[in-house]
Order: structure tokens, then sequence, then C-alpha cells
């Protein structure tokens, strides 16, 4: 919803800068709030910690594209797109290996600090890597509530690790020069040609000046 508004209010008001940067804010403020969530919090809370990210990040990953796109001439948009791609694609992927890998070795710390040593060896089917929502509700209360609690401190410092990124997007995103949106591709094409030496530029007795394709006389 926060991506198809932000395209229509760009489209209205050619007017894009703003729009990254108050979405990385949101992000910001978004991982603050997640990093309080608690064994327990209601489910509406957490819904609109969600709703705050996902504004966030629907104001920032569509116009980053956009910017993109309007930056570079014509004939440089497919190339600076599927460098944008590339690298976005190279990023959520390096940043799902090292969230994943703190997040997998503070659980495997806490449980094993936390529970008592039968357990962490076996006393659940499949030993601590088999604790699956369904097999963790059927175990005991001490058990299910250091289970619950290991997940969540394991997971939500990351959030707050995480806050510095967003900041740093905006900052950066401060610099970006907003340029006037491109409404037609035509000049562009034209002048580029011109520069390559591709159109032809005449002029006949009046002084009338024609266009044409390099080699083409009218």
């Amino acid at each position: 919803m926060a991506s198809v508004g932000s395209g229509q209010l760009v489209s209205r008001t050619g007017r894009y800068k703003w729009m990254p940067i108050a979405g990385s804010v949101l992000v910001a403020v978004a991982l603050v709030l997640l990093s309080t969530l608690k064994p327990g919090q209601p489910l509406w809370e957490i819904c609109a910690y969600l709703a705050v990210m996902g504004l966030g990040l629907g104001l920032s990953m569509q116009i980053l594209v956009l910017i993109v796109q309007n930056s570079f001439p014509l004939r440089e948009v497919g190339t600076a797109t599927a460098s944008n791609n590339f690298f976005r694609q190279i990023g959520a992927t390096l940043g799902s290996a090292v969230v994943g890998s703190l997040f997998a070795s503070r659980l495997a710390a806490l449980l094993t600090e936390r529970m008592p040593a039968a357990e962490t060896r076996g006393g659940t089917p499949g030993g601590s890597n088999s604790l699956t929502p369904a097999v963790v509700n059927h175990l005991p209360a001490e058990i299910k509530d250091l289970i619950v609690s290991s997940y969540n401190d394991a997971l939500t410092p990351i959030f707050i690790w995480m806050v510095p990124l967003a900041v740093i997007a905006a900052v950066v995103l401060v610099f970006i020069r907003e340029k006037p949106l491109a409404t037609a591709a035509e000049h562009d094409v034209l002048s580029e040609s011109i520069s390559e030496g591709n159109i032809l530029i005449t002029a006949d007795d009046d002084g009338v000046a024609t266009a044409s394709p390099s080699g083409v006389v009218p």
C-alpha cells in the first residue's frame, strides 16, 4: 500500500527525495520498537510495529529504483536498474546470512546456559534442533518458558543492532540530488544520438534545421 501510494504521489508532484529519507527513519523507528518485544506481547502491538516497518520499506524500496532510473541517461537505464537489483540481492543475501548466524549462535548459547543439561542433550525429541512450536507446546511449563524467553532474547537485540544501518542510509540519502522527473524519452534519445554522430543536422535555404539519421540527407 505504501509503495503504491508513494508512486502515485510522485507521479502527481514530481518530488521524490524526501520519501526514502522518511522511509529509512521509519525503518529505524520500527527496529527500535521490535527490539522491545516480549513474550506474551499483544498481537495488535506486534502488527502495529510491523506496519511501521512496512510503511518505511514501502516509501524506500521502489522509490530508490525510480531514483536510479531517473538519474541515468536513457541508454544506461537498463544497466543501472540491473545493477541496482543485483547489489540489492547481494545485500539481502549477505544480510540474511549474518542475521541468521547471529540469531542461531545466540540462541544456542542461551539454551545451553538456561536449559538443564539433560534437556539440551536429548530431553526433547531430536535435541534442541527440533524445537518446533508443536514440540515446545507439549513441554512442561518451566521448560517451555525457558525456550520462549531464549528465542526472544536471542532475536530482539539484533533489531537494535541494525538501527545504525537505517540511520546511515537516511544520512546518505540526504545528499542525493533531486532531478526533475523525466516524463519523455525522445529528447534524451535525440541528444545522445547527436553527441555520438548518429544524427545529422542540416539546414535548408530558409535556415530551417532538419535532423536525420547519419548518412541520409533529406
